[in-house]
């Protein structure tokens, strides 16, 4: 059974596109087309479900985005369904440089494993906030929540594939309320 840490994310779908089931599928990347022949996994109730692009299914609409129809997904009702799902890839199918050329988004740091560089201490990511372009990242660590700008000077390294963020948090950002 595959699970969620055995995908990646490569887009979400967007909106319904028609009333025969098309779907908007918006995505940073081209490994939708590349991969066309192999199952793609919607998350569905938290669960990887795999769908199949029909034949002839996929069409560039443009430069993020493409209307995509799966197998058996035949009405607008069973469209309606799947939007907001992320759209997912098994990672064993990509080659390395594949994987590496997935951009994530900040708010994939969410539920991470965080780890102090300075205390040793492990914590979480719990929420990403975004104030006009400044990035604060909302930890869970010491028994409180700290509040972390997302910036070189603190945040040193985030390995997705690990499911890990290693930080620096001055002792003085630990010591406050």
């Amino acid at each position: 059974m595959i699970t969620r840490e055995d995908c990646i994310k490569i887009g979400e779908v967007s909106k319904t596109h028609n009333l025969q089931g098309a779907v908007i599928v918006t995505t940073d990347c081209d490994l939708l087309e590349r991969y066309a022949d192999e199952p793609v996994f919607l998350l569905l109730e938290g669960a990887p479900v795999p769908f199949f692009i029909a034949e002839d299914g996929l069409t560039v609409r443009n430069h993020s985005s493409y209307i995509v129809k799966f197998d058996y997904v035949d009405s607008l009702m069973k469209a309606e369904r799947l939007v907001g799902c992320e759209v997912l890839l098994e990672k064993v199918l990509l080659e390395e440089e594949d994987i590496e050329s997935v951009e994530y988004d900040i708010y994939d740091l969410i539920e991470l494993e965080v780890r102090d560089e300075v205390s040793g201490a492990v914590g979480c990511v719990t929420d990403v906030a975004d104030y006009s372009g400044n990035v604060v990242l909302t930890i869970s660590i010491f028994g409180k929540e700290i509040l972390l700008p997302l910036s070189e000077m603190y945040v040193h390294g985030v390995d997705f594939e690990r499911g890990v963020v290693d930080v620096h948090i001055p002792g003085e950002l630990a010591e406050l309320n």
